[in-house]
């Protein structure tokens, strides 16, 4: 029987290395990996001198749907996904109304199925006051729960002893924690030392938001998830010293991961008084050298996995930050331009593509249960991969940007390595900058906690 699909003669990466071959696709799945030219299949897809690389697996974007939908939405957030070589994202629980009850999750993911354009998962919250829902989130399909150790985002802030709690129960069924760290004490204490003296200027950014903020939230952290057993990602790992200290807890027998953004490898302080409000996230970039060795902190396998954290602002929230720099929010778009990104370093030699593989496909999918389903291209899995062409390149511009954001905090920065056909489930979901076909073909990826009776 013939194949639905053969992409002829790409040279397929897996985290073991590469070869060049037929991905053979029936019935939405890889079943092959022929000769090249050895396959048929009703359609074939010409790939000779393309990559064909697993399709991302972005653990961590706020896609605003249902809520702030003049920021995004689920349509224009997976075209901007699908543009990106992503097909798999998982949506944070920042949704109004928050995933914090199981019938939030059901109504949510209900609600998201006509919108995909890629597969989704979701992620509820965990926050001091609804422990006794994360039981029945899990069963009701999350795949893990977001915690925050700062009061941020209209989220409150689990202080130790609540974070102790949140992360017993959490071990108690195997689930995981998403855990956005940065003290509260500190940054409270910075905020108010920088508004008593009437900063309002860009620099303030990185002096409220520091790096000892970020270390002692890690270090409470990891200590208490190796306490417990709790799963635990550490999200958007600003410096190789955060890496430090997770690989400590870790060599210790604590179950933790790293989870980082190609803004702490591509963006630094250097570049804040040009762009201010633009480059106004959290944690934020740090200095030029750290930026520089957070590569080596990948290919090593101290940073476990690469997300976006895309969380867009509008042009009009972000330029009010202009002025006074309190007042624009946090968040950066990135979905569609964290694989570009990534691929230039590896065009630069500084990471590997088999270890760009693990980190955006393969790592996020087992974490977060949805392997071997997804991020890989192993015979069984799902067909979700997108052809690279590693020699192409282009100047970053908003005016090129899908997501309804309409900006690019990388304006004007040259990459190298494009993804320019991308496939869920077999089927073609963007080409060559676009997104294809309608909303609807993305499914609703429940969590391996999943009770279908609850």
């Amino acid at each position: 029987m013939k194949a639905d699909l053969v992409i002829r003669g790409g040279i397929l990466v897996f985290p073991q290395g590469r070869i060049q071959a037929d991905l053979v696709i029936r019935d939405g799945r890889i079943v092959g990996h022929a000769a090249p030219g050895e396959a048929e299949g009703r359609e074939v897809v010409e790939a000779d001198g393309l990559y064909v690389l697993p399709g991302g697996v972005d653990a961590h974007v706020h896609l605003q749907d249902p809520g702030l939908t003049d920021r995004e939405d689920f349509i224009t957030g997976t075209g901007a996904a699908a543009v990106g070589g992503v097909t798999t994202v998982i949506d944070h629980h920042r949704t109004i109304p928050f995933v914090l009850r199981p019938e939030i999750v059901r109504e949510k993911a209900a609600y998201l199925a006509s919108r995909a354009r890629v597969d989704y998962a979701l992620l509820g919250g965990a926050h001091p006051d609804n422990i006794d829902q994360l039981r029945p989130m899990w069963e009701a399909g999350v795949v893990g729960f977001k915690v925050f150790t700062c009061n941020l985002h209209g989220v409150p802030a689990a202080l130790p002893d609540k974070m102790l709690e949140i992360f017993r129960t959490v071990a108690s069924f195997d689930g995981v924690c998403l855990v956005h760290a940065e003290d509260e004490f500190i940054t409270r204490a910075n905020e108010e030392r920088l508004r008593a003296a009437g900063r309002k200027d860009f620099r303030v950014i990185p002096e409220w938001r520091t790096l000892e903020a970020e270390l002692v939230a890690v270090n409470t952290v990891v200590f208490l998830a190796r306490l417990t057993g709790c799963r635990v990602v550490i999200a958007h790992v600003s410096h190789p010293c955060v890496c430090e200290v997770i690989r400590r807890e870790r060599s210790l027998g604590a179950r933790v991961w790293a989870e980082s953004c190609p803004q702490y490898f591509h963006l630094s302080t250097d570049e804040i008084d040009r762009w201010g409000p633009w480059h106004k996230f959290t944690p934020p970039a740090r200095e030029r050298e750290a930026a520089e060795a957070m590569w080596s902190c990948l290919e090593a396998g101290d940073i476990d996995m690469i997300c976006s954290d895309h969380a867009p602002a509008t042009r009009a929230d972000k330029a009010r930050g202009l002025e006074d720099i309190w007042a624009c929010s946090f968040g950066i778009p990135g979905v569609e331009t964290a694989l570009p990104l990534m691929l230039t370093g590896v065009n630069e030699g500084r990471l590997s593509l088999e270890r760009l593989v693990m980190a955006r496909s393969q790592i996020p999918a087992q974490v977060y249960g949805l392997w071997p389903r997804k991020g890989g291209l192993h015979i069984g899995a799902d067909a979700d991969f997108v052809l690279v062409d590693m020699a192409a390149e282009r100047v970053l511009r908003d005016e090129d940007v899908v997501s309804k954001a309409g900006w690019t905090p990388y304006a004007g920065r040259r990459v190298r390595g494009l993804p320019v056909r991308t496939y869920v489930r077999g089927r073609l979901v963007a080409a060559d900058g676009k997104p294809v076909g309608e909303p609807g073909w993305g499914r609703f990826l429940p969590g391996p906690g999943f009770s279908s009776g609850r």
